[in-house]
């Protein structure tokens, strides 16, 4: 029996993006965030409205199933899937994924506004830190955009 060698280095083949990063791309990675923030939100009320409700199984939490809220939360889930697929298709996925970063904005801010939770002075300080940090990245993205953009 003869064994065939391995190639050190196996050939990566990356997808070629087939458009140019655009403003519709980083807005499809907002609505995903924005999106993804509202539909937890909604599980979290429906979760909440229905926790009292007796059930067969009630570690698995399908009496949630019975609010309306969670359906909201369902869709919602499904809209920022496909945003998030809009966005990818045409950004690279590293950049997108720490874009999607702003999740960690959102989130406290509407559990705040819509739900009246709590942020500590430790939280405020990790979400600026997250907003510096999303600037950070950002930047050189919107630098290399107005390049391409020069450039045609």
């Amino acid at each position: 029996m003869e064994l065939t060698a391995i190639p050190d280095k196996p050939e990566v083949k990356s997808l070629p993006v087939t458009h140019r990063p655009d403003g519709v791309a980083m807005l499809a990675i907002f609505a995903s965030a924005l999106t993804a923030t509202a539909s937890e939100i909604c599980l979290k009320v429906g979760a909440s409205e229905t926790a009292s409700h007796p059930t067969f199984l009630p570690w698995l939490g399908l009496s949630g199933l019975e609010s309306k809220w969670v359906w909201f939360g369902i869709v919602l889930t499904i809209v920022s899937f496909v945003a998030w697929i809009r966005a990818i298709r045409v950004i690279p996925l590293s950049l997108a994924f720490t874009l999607s970063n702003v999740v960690h904005v959102f989130m406290p801010l509407g559990c705040w506004l819509l739900l009246g939770e709590a942020i500590s002075p430790r939280r405020w300080l990790g979400i600026s830190l997250v907003i510096v940090g999303l600037l950070v990245i950002a930047r050189p993205f919107a630098r290399l955009n107005e390049k391409l953009d020069n450039a045609l």
